[in-house]
């Protein structure tokens, strides 16, 4: 009974040494959507809106002084990440965030859910949002 169990337990052992070593090798392009969702979270969190918009490749040339200062109004008060998918050709990811923020001039704390779609781009080396910025109000 017990070189039973010892053979389970080698057996088991062995297989989870062998899926951790398959797995540590992460593709550049992963560790950079990592990086990227976490400096995304934190410029929304601290309303760098410059940092925000460099994200966004459609939005770059909208940034007036007018939008920036109407997005400043908004203060995030929770970032919770719900899903996070990578497509097979790690060029493309979906990343679905729940943001829950309040107007400074109005005390009501509103949620809005974010479907971030990502895409990396070769000759950056960096991954872009698709999406519009997120829909404050």
């Amino acid at each position: 009974m017990m070189n039973w169990v010892f053979r389970i337990t080698s057996s088991f052992t062995l297989a989870s040494l062998l899926l951790v070593a398959s797995c540590s090798t992460t593709p550049e392009e992963i560790e950079l959507l990592d990086k990227s969702f976490t400096l995304y979270e934190h410029a929304l969190r601290w309303q760098d809106y410059d940092l925000v918009i460099s994200f966004h490749k459609n939005e770059r040339e909208k940034l007036t002084e007018a939008r920036r200062k109407f997005l400043k109004r908004f203060r995030v008060t929770s970032y919770n990440v719900v899903y996070n998918k990578v497509e097979p050709d790690n060029k493309h990811a979906l990343q679905v965030v729940e943001v829950k923020y309040y107007n400074d001039e109005y005390a009501i704390v509103r949620d809005v859910t974010l479907n971030n779609q990502w895409e990396y781009d070769e000759k950056a080396n960096r991954w872009h949002l698709i999406n519009d910025l997120p829909a404050f109000r």
